[in-house]
C-alpha cells in the first residue's frame, strides 16, 4: 500500500501543477462538505473558499 500511495504522490506531483492540485482540493473538500449535511460545514465552505476562489 505504501508503494501505491508513493507512486500516486509522485505522479501527480510530476504531471499536475500547482494550480491544478489546488482545485482538484477544493473541489473534492467541497463535495465531502456536501455529504455531512452540517450547516456550519457549509458556512466555513462557503466564507473561506468563495473570497479567496470567486471561481468555486
Amino acid at each position: 500500500m505504501n508503494v501505491v500511495i508513493k507512486f500516486l504522490k509522485y505522479f501527480i506531483c510530476k504531471y499536475f501543477g500547482t494550480i491544478a492540485i489546488e482545485k482538484i482540493i477544493v473541489i473534492l473538500l467541497g463535495e465531502l462538505v456536501k455529504r455531512t449535511d452540517s450547516k456550519v460545514d457549509d458556512q466555513i465552505y462557503e466564507e473561506v473558499f468563495n473570497k479567496t476562489h470567486g471561481d468555486v
